[in-house]
């Protein structure tokens, strides 16, 4: 499978919100950094597991949510992404949208890592 296939399988699963198939896509060393934005001004870095119930947690703060990849650039296991993500707020139906670079690398025919620079819209 071509990287940006693998990486095009994450961002499926964390669409889903499927726990088994973000396990599937996912090295057991994973790893995810998210830098300081509007929504976690501290930004964050998680392991497999704490990302397994961030996926969880979104289920009750999100009634859906998608990306829409615009581009991958890929430079062998590293592959960099211009996307942009939609989610609806459970609570309210208010939507969000964020411009996002992110930055993978595969291993293994699996994500191992990913750093993620999101861009918010203003909020209304």
């Amino acid at each position: 499978m071509r990287p940006e296939d693998i990486v095009d399988r994450y961002l499926q699963a964390v669409t889903e919100r499927s726990s088994a198939a973000f396990r599937a896509a996912v090295h057991a060393d994973y790893r995810f950094r998210e830098w300081p934005n509007a929504i976690n001004a501290a930004g964050s870095e998680r392991d497999l597991a704490a990302s397994l119930a961030g996926i969880e947690h979104s289920r009750t703060l999100l009634s859906g949510h998608a990306f829409e990849v615009h581009e991958h650039v890929v430079a062998g296991d590293p592959v960099a992404s211009r996307m942009t993500w939609r989610g609806t707020l459970a609570a309210g139906g208010r939507e969000l949208t964020a411009h996002i670079s992110q930055h993978t690398t595969v291993k293994d025919g699996l994500v191992w890592r990913t750093e993620s620079f999101d861009c918010y819209e203003p909020f209304v």
